[in-house]
């Protein structure tokens, strides 16, 4: 029952009323999300695997063609990404969104909402899917690191990878991981890490401080 409560209170906060879902909207529904039931959305409404909010947005956007619904409900609220939220929630391991990028949130069936950079080649290859669509943004203060991709081509000498790493932690950020490649015949190594950081911001010092390493060459 916690998630049919859950999922009311979105609909009731958007002027619709729980009772105007047709059947033939939840069947829709069920098939998007490739479940067997109402009851199984209800229960992945309550363990927090889907939002509340978004499986309103999905039944309302069944509705629009109805002469009783249509532009009367009131406009959604755009959802506020903190970073720390459930497994409803996801942020794309395709491009990296940290706070501070414009964001989109993509409804996917498996995994609730994914949320993507508005370069991110996801959009251009699901744009011809609107209804999956939601706008996100972020919470003003989130309260987590975000991972982002950093990739350095420096000079092969040694102590390099050490002055790099110890640039990165007196930014105040985290290694997630690192991987090195030699280029240029041995001369020049391409060295591939995934740092923590808090926001857009936060990268632009980072990289400011790594520019500043001599033999750094891009």
């Amino acid at each position: 029952r916690l998630g049919e409560g859950m999922l009311n209170q979105a609909l009731k906060a958007l002027h619709i009323s729980p009772s105007s879902i047709k059947e033939s909207h939840w069947k829709k529904l069920i098939s998007d999300y490739g479940v067997k039931t109402k009851e199984d959305i209800l229960a992945e409404i309550g363990l927090g695997k889907r939002m509340n909010v978004m499986v309103a947005h999905q039944l309302i956007s069944f509705m629009e063609g109805t002469s009783h619904v249509k532009g009367k409900h009131k406009q959604l609220d755009v959802i506020t990404i903190k970073g720390s939220e459930s497994m409803a929630i996801q942020l794309a391991t395709c491009c990296h969104p940290i706070p501070g990028d414009p964001i989109l949130g993509f409804i996917n069936k498996d995994k609730g909402l994914v949320v993507h950079t508005h370069d991110c080649l996801a959009i251009r290859k699901f744009k011809l899917d609107p209804d999956k669509w939601l706008d996100v943004q972020w919470d003003p203060n989130p309260d987590r690191l975000f991972k982002v991709n950093l990739q350095i081509m420096v000079l092969n000498e040694r102590g390099m990878l050490a002055k790099i790493s110890s640039v990165i932690a007196e930014s105040d950020s985290n290694i997630d991981n690192v991987n090195v490649e030699e280029s240029d015949g041995g001369h020049f190594v391409n060295v591939n890490f995934i740092v923590q950081v808090h926001n857009r911001i936060h990268l632009a010092d980072l990289m400011r401080n790594l520019r500043k390493i001599t033999n750094i060459s891009r």
